[in-house]
C-alpha cells in the first residue's frame, strides 16, 4: 500500500503532516511548535489553514473545555482517540468551519495531527505529539480518530478487531531509509504507552521534568533474529538494568507470563541484593490491562527455546 500522504495534493499541507509524523511519540516545546507548525501560535482546538478544506491538527490542553478522552492503544501501534467537536453557546455545532474541516478529512481520508499538552505543565510549555490520525467516525459527541500504526503504509485492523500476530519480518518489502528510521522510535513509544511508562518487572518509572528516563522497549523475539517491530505483542517495557539481564538470558517469561530465572550459580549469588529472585515463578507485575497488548505466546515460545538453548 502506498503512503497515504502521497494523495494529499497540497505540498505545503503534506510537508506539515510529514513533520507531525516524524515527531510522533516525542515531547515538543511549545516554542518549537510555534516556529515550525502552522497555526500553533494562535489556534487552540482544531486548526484549519486558511483556504484549505482540511484540518491540519487538533490540540488538547490542560484547560480544555470539552471532555476529550485518553487514547486506546492497539496491538499494531495504532490508537483510537475521541476528540470533542467545537461548539457554540455550549452546544456542538457541526456547521463551524473547524468541525466541517474534520468531516472533510473523514470523507477524503486525509490525516490530522494530534497534539496533547503534558500533564502538570500548567504554563503550556510542552506538548506530546501523538502523531497522525484519521477521522473514522462521529458518534454524536466525539470525532473518533484512529492513529497511524507503526507501519503507516499498512491499514489498521477495523474497529476493535485484533489482527493475527506475525512474529517475523524476514520477507517484508524494502522501505525507504526515512521510513525505517522512524519505525523503532514508534515501536518504543507505543510499548511505553501500553505499559504506562513503568518497567514491567520492577515497576520503576523515573521521570525528570515530567519525561520518563531509563526505560527501553525490549523485543521478545530479538530484532537480530527478525523479530517484528510492527506489533506491541513482540515488546515488553523494561528499565535498562532488567533489559540488559533479559538480553543476557538471565531471565525470561513463560507462556503464563511468569518470571523464569536462569539456574546459574554466579547469577543467583550476584542477584541476591536484587529483587529478581523474589519474583521467580510469579507473574510479571506490570502488564497492559488489555490482554491483546501483552506478549504473544508465539513470541514467548521462541524466547523460551532460545533461553533453554543458551543454558544447555
Amino acid at each position: 500500500m502506498p503512503d497515504p500522504l502521497a494523495s494529499v495534493s497540497d505540498a505545503a499541507h503534506r510537508a506539515q503532516l510529514w513533520k507531525i509524523r516524524e515527531w510522533a511519540g516525542t515531547p515538543r516545546p511549545a516554542q518549537s511548535l510555534r516556529e515550525d507548525l502552522q497555526g500553533f501560535r494562535g489556534q487552540k482546538g482544531i486548526y484549519k489553514p486558511s483556504g484549505s478544506p482540511y484540518a491540519l491538527w487538533v490540540r488538547q490542553t490542560l484547560r480544555k473545555v470539552y471532555a476529550d478522552q485518553a487514547p486506546e492503544i492497539h496491538s499494531d501501534g495504532s490508537w483510537t482517540y475521541k476528540y470533542s467537536p467545537e461548539g457554540r453557546a455550549g452546544k456542538i455545532d457541526l456547521s463551524l468551519d473547524t468541525n466541517r474541516s474534520l468531516l472533510r478529512c473523514q470523507e477524503d481520508h486525509v490525516p490530522v495531527g494530534v497534539l496533547v499538552q503534558k500533564e502538570g505543565d500548567a504554563a503550556g510549555r510542552t506538548y506530546e505529539v501523538r502523531g497522525l490520525a484519521y477521522v473514522e467516525d462521529f458518534d454524536g459527541d466525539h470525532f473518533i480518530l484512529r492513529g497511524e500504526p507503526i507501519d503507516w503504509d499498512t491499514p489498521p485492523a477495523p474497529g476493535t478487531q485484533v489482527p493475527p500476530f506475525e512474529p517475523f519480518e524476514r520477507n517484508l518489502p524494502r522501505r525507504t531509509a526515512r521510513f525505517e528510521s522512524l519505525r523503532e522510535p514508534r515501536f518504543r513509544w507505543v510499548v511505553s504507552q501500553a505499559y504506562h511508562q513503568k518497567c514491567s518487572l520492577c515497576e520503576l518509572g523515573f521521570r525528570i521534568r515530567g519525561e520518563p528516563v531509563g526505560l527501553e522497549a525490549a523485543h521478545v523475539i530479538p530484532f537480530k533474529d527478525g523479530g517484528t517491530s510492527r506489533d506491541v505483542r513482540n515488546g515488553i517495557l523494561l528499565c535498562r538494568n532488567h533489559h540488559s539481564l533479559f538480553d543476557g538470558w538471565a531471565w525470561t517469561i513463560d507462556e503464563d507470563l511468569r518470571v523464569v530465572v536462569a539456574d546459574d550459580r554466579d547469577l543467583r549469588e550476584s542477584a541476591l541484593p536484587n529483587h529478581l529472585l523474589a519474583l521467580e515463578g510469579k507473574p510479571i507485575p506490570n502488564l497492559p490491562e488489555a490482554p491483546e497488548l501483552r506478549p504473544d505466546r508465539a513470541a514467548i515460545g521462541f524466547r523460551l527455546r532460545e533461553f533453554s538453548q543458551f543454558w544447555r
